[in-house]
């Protein structure tokens, strides 16, 4: 399969809540989706959310909220038209889009940390900030 885009597999115990999360929260288009896969589109990046297979995705628990898996070998950023509306957005849908920046990030910077429905962790910084205009 050929690409000139960069993209992503994220896999996912709950595949419809998930994706869901990342096409309403941070904007992105599904262009495509099975029982399997939904793949989405934003900004030049495309983000396949893959089901976890059932025999392993029973062994697998899900607090509520979920734990933030800081401990991930790689973070997907994602611009936003709307920081506010993102965050709305994923409270609503079992996320959460922190108030703050990370304490190592500059106060002006526009960049906060938030997790998915199932703990993964993603950086989200507003399309309004330097460098996107």
């Amino acid at each position: 399969m050929e690409s000139s885009n960069v993209s992503a597999v994220l896999f996912a115990k709950n595949l419809r809540r998930v994706a869901a999360f990342y096409s309403q929260a941070l904007g992105m288009t599904c262009t495509a989706s099975d029982e399997h896969h939904w793949a989405l589109d934003g900004y030049g990046f495309h983000l396949i959310v893959h089901q976890i297979p059932p025999h392993i995705a029973d062994k697998v628990t899900i607090q509520h909220p979920p734990e933030r898996r800081v401990w991930g070998a790689i973070r997907l950023n994602f611009p936003v038209p709307s920081i506010e509306d993102s965050r709305r957005a994923a409270r609503s849908l079992g996320g959460e889009l922190d108030d703050a920046p990370p304490e190592w990030a500059d106060r002006n910077a526009n960049f906060f940390l938030g997790y998915d429905p199932e703990g993964n962790v993603f950086g989200a910084s507003s399309l309004k900030a330097p460098g996107y205009e």
